[in-house]
């Protein structure tokens, strides 16, 4: 149920049925030389698709433009002041309530977001809502276990050879793999272990990709995509049904705003 196909009425309907709204949030940013620059946005929008086909909920039309402060230095990349992303997330999540749908879910696609989606998280006790806001933030997390297997133990990060069997999965048509020639190249900072600088992105990915895409394959995509989109489903399922964080919010805006 894609919220932009949906007529009004449809909207309307879906809203009182209690269903949950998904927010898919990814990036424009450059992804090595092979992956388009919409990457981060096209697979957390088509796992969201695939999840709500799955466990009945409304999607939301996907934020393409996030934050991506550490990949300016690249052509392709469209990066969002965090104030502005802020404010982006709760008018959104506001609109949303408005129209009746009153648990939302955030799904990341992009680890520059994380943080400030951590910090969106907490920012929205500063005012009761008649909503609850739930977030699937980092993008990999379900299929952690699955890293050192798929990869063979080699380096994986941005628009690696996971990422890369992602998109050949997903998008294989808009992949170029001709234009990956060697395995990426890596630096550092060389401070110690601990020491944290605006730079440490820049320093490290030398080339904006990661590892050798050269390894990637569609069927180490599958497993990936499948994988997340069975712990989506199951999440979404659950969020439906939850009460406990609702009433933990009751609680908390009650003893904090005497409401």
């Amino acid at each position: 149920m894609l919220y932009e196909s949906l007529t009004s009425l449809d909207v309307k309907e879906a809203s009182e049925k209690g269903l949950v709204v998904i927010l898919p949030i990814g990036s424009i940013e450059i992804h090595g030389p092979h992956m388009p620059v919409g990457t981060d946005s096209i697979t957390v929008y088509r796992i969201a698709k695939l999840a709500a086909e799955k466990e009945e909920s409304v999607v939301l039309p996907p934020l393409y433009y996030a934050y991506v402060p550490e990949n300016r230095h690249f052509p392709g990349t469209i990066s969002l002041t965090a104030k502005t992303l802020l404010s982006l997330l709760e008018e959104i999540c506001e609109e949303a309530s408005r129209n009746g749908f009153k648990k939302i879910l955030i799904v990341n696609g992009h680890g520059g977001n994380n943080q400030l989606l951590r910090v969106f998280l907490r920012e929205s006790l500063n005012k009761r809502k008649d909503y609850v806001i739930y977030a699937m933030i980092d993008p990999l997390l379900p299929v952690r276990e699955l890293i050192p297997e798929l990869s063979g133990g080699r380096r994986v990060g941005h628009a690696c050879e996971l990422e890369t069997s992602i998109g050949l999965y997903l998008f294989g048509d808009l992949i170029k793999m001709e234009n990956v020639k060697q395995e990426a190249e890596v630096g550092s900072t060389h401070l110690p272990k601990g020491i944290e600088t605006p730079v440490d992105w820049q320093a490290y990915a030398l080339q904006l990709y990661l590892g050798d895409p050269r390894k990637a394959t569609e069927e180490k995509g599958k497993i990936i995509v499948d994988k997340l989109v069975e712990f989506l489903a199951d999440a979404i399922k659950k969020i439906k049904q939850d009460v406990e964080v609702p009433r933990i919010l009751d609680d908390y805006y009650r003893r904090a705003y005497g409401k």
